[in-house]
């Protein structure tokens, strides 16, 4: 294993042991940098906002997301514009404030070298979803 992905892991591990409402927490910075997200998504539950946490965790934990998943990113863009009038800033917003939480949340093993790993793999990860918006 790379010791980005070591990094980007033990960050990841830190902030769910330290912050039980971890993925709340996202959600509800993400609705206060964006009030018409929170409009979008107020017919998701809880059990839904999860699981959507789960494949943004699983994305930023992919270290080729471009290669593995452009097909996936393709189908999910499509259908969240198409279905869900997702707009494509949402995107890179969501990316900033998972950044910005995470920092926070995982305070106590952060430092310059977990912030340019998590900050590389998001942005990797928001280049795949803008190219797979592209494709739409």
């Amino acid at each position: 294993m790379s010791v980005e992905q070591e990094l980007i892991e033990r960050a990841l591990e830190c902030a769910a042991a330290d912050d039980p409402k971890l993925n709340e927490r996202i959600y509800k910075n993400f609705y206060d940098a964006m009030p018409d997200a929170e409009q979008l998504m107020s017919h998701v539950d809880e059990g839904v906002r999860g699981k959507m946490m789960a494949e943004i965790y699983r994305l930023l934990l992919t270290k080729d997301v471009a290669a593995s998943d452009s097909d996936y990113l393709v189908f999910e863009t499509k259908t969240h514009a198409n279905s869900y009038f997702v707009q494509p800033e949402m995107y890179r917003l969501l990316s900033d404030v998972l950044l910005q939480t995470l920092r926070l949340s995982a305070a106590r093993v952060w430092g310059p070298a977990v912030e340019a790993s998590v900050s590389r793999r998001l942005n990797a990860m928001t280049t795949a979803i803008n190219s797979a918006l592209i494709n739409n």
